[in-house]
């Protein structure tokens, strides 16, 4: 039996689709390039479609983003509330290519299954350019899901002055089942920086890597699994030799020597993180056999084994060239 929507409803769930992965994002240009035709609200078809498609899709996507590796895995709370469609309205309202947008203003806090589908939808859109405009929305800039996994996106343009609460207990479920996301993103951000032109937009992103990443780590310090993201990146980063000239390479000369300075210590901010997790790989190495929580430090012990020495040694040299004089 064939559902029938209006066309309306239709373009909302197609937005829906893409958010979670189900499509990928050219089918969906049209809708993103210019404004389309936005549903004032869902009839009850639509809204059965849409729950759906964000339970199905959202649990795909947990899946492929790191989910299928715990056993037994549970789907955490999925809670989409008026926010979901206000957000898709306004997309669908919104021609995400143009430069000045107008803003996105939604009426309650996000649950954390709404704060993940915007982190998944830029996910999709890397790339694509549509993601810029989603990037400079104030509305997303208090979302801890969504500015952890782009944080660097969020910099591009303007300041992020401000990280994120991360409320370990509350965003835990979805930050284990997100770990693949978030190495994804972050290596990627590492390897754009050594496109970035201006010492400016080199400066704003390192300051944001670091803050966000400083304020990260003190939440889970208890929970440190939930950084095991940082190590999957940096193994992947660190596969091959890296030099400070590689991040820095399109920098511009023009700006004063100063400022030069201070943006290639700032490109650095990522990992200089890692003499954290460093420390606490050394404290997991010597938790003994009779001492509380030995279990917990031998899973990560294997599981961070992924980074060598030789990978942490090649992150320090890399950020004590950044931080010398070039």
């Amino acid at each position: 039996m064939t559902a029938t929507v209006s066309r309306a409803e239709g373009n909302l769930l197609t937005l829906a689709r893409v958010a979670v992965g189900l499509i990928p994002p050219v089918d969906a240009t049209r809708l993103l390039v210019m404004p389309s035709l936005a549903p004032s609200k869902l009839g009850p078809t639509a809204r059965n479609l849409l729950a759906h498609t964000l339970s199905r899709g959202t649990t795909l996507s947990l899946l492929r983003s790191g989910g299928w590796s715990h056993h037994p895995w549970e789907t955490p709370a999925l809670h989409f509330g008026a926010n979901t469609i206000q957000l898709f309205q306004w997309l669908l309202a919104t021609p995400l290519a143009e430069t000045e947008v107008k803003p996105l203003s939604l009426s309650a806090p996000p649950s954390p299954a709404e704060d993940f589908l915007v982190a998944a939808l830029i996910h999709q859109l890397r790339g694509t350019g549509f993601e810029a405009a989603l990037s400079r929305q104030y509305e997303f800039r208090r979302w801890p899901l969504t500015v952890l996994t782009h944080t660097a996106s969020f910099a591009r343009d303007v300041s992020l002055t401000e990280s994120p609460v991360f409320d370990v207990p509350t965003l835990a479920p979805w930050l284990i089942n997100m770990r693949a996301m978030l190495a994804s993103s972050w290596l990627s951000a590492e390897k754009a920086k050594r496109e970035v032109r201006t010492v400016e937009q080199l400066a704003r992103i390192g300051r944001a890597q670091s803050m966000v990443l400083t304020a990260f780590l003190d939440a889970v310090d208890s929970r440190r699994e939930l950084a095991s993201f940082l190590i999957d990146a940096a193994a992947q980063f660190f596969s091959r030799a890296r030099t400070a000239e590689e991040l820095t390479r399109s920098l511009s000369s023009d700006a004063p020597l100063r400022e030069r300075v201070d943006a290639r210590r700032l490109a650095g901010a990522t990992w200089r993180s890692l003499a954290r997790l460093r420390e606490w790989d050394s404290q997991h190495r010597s938790t003994r056999f009779i001492d509380d929580g030995y279990d917990v430090a031998q899973k990560l012990i294997r599981e961070w084994e992924v980074l060598s020495d030789k990978d942490f040694h090649a992150a320090a040299a890399l950020v004590a060239q950044l931080d010398a004089l070039a």
